[in-house]
């Protein structure tokens, strides 16, 4: 099967669900579903390092386009709002840029406000 632009449309393995936990070796994602700036955007938190990394659904200062097809800024508003209330500073490594924290992220960058 192909899509428009000629390339292969490949089909998952399995479907990801808010909250579900991926294990690579010694290392634990938590799937946090973070739409708006695609339809499957998703945030993945490491608990034992405290890190998230967050796509381009937060970037430091920033956040990722919703002008494309499947996003929406209002979705992608709430799904800010549900990182807003994480309990713990996880570093963020976002998909383009420089890493920073949550709590610099909701302490700075304008989307949170």
């Amino acid at each position: 099967m192909t899509s428009l632009f000629g390339n292969e449309i490949v089909l998952a393995d399995i479907l990801l669900k808010d909250n579900d936990i991926l294990v690579f070796g010694d290392i634990s994602l938590r799937v946090i579903h973070t739409l708006g700036h695609t339809k499957g955007s998703c945030c993945f938190i490491c608990e034992s390092e405290k890190v998230m990394f967050s796509g381009d659904t937060l970037f430091k200062n920033g956040i990722g386009r919703y002008d494309l097809y499947g996003g929406d800024y209002h979705t992608l508003m709430e799904s800010l709002h549900k990182l807003k209330f994480l309990k713990e500073n996880y570093t963020v490594y976002p998909g383009h840029g420089g890493m920073s924290t949550l709590n610099n992220e909701i302490a700075t960058n304008p989307y949170f406000r």
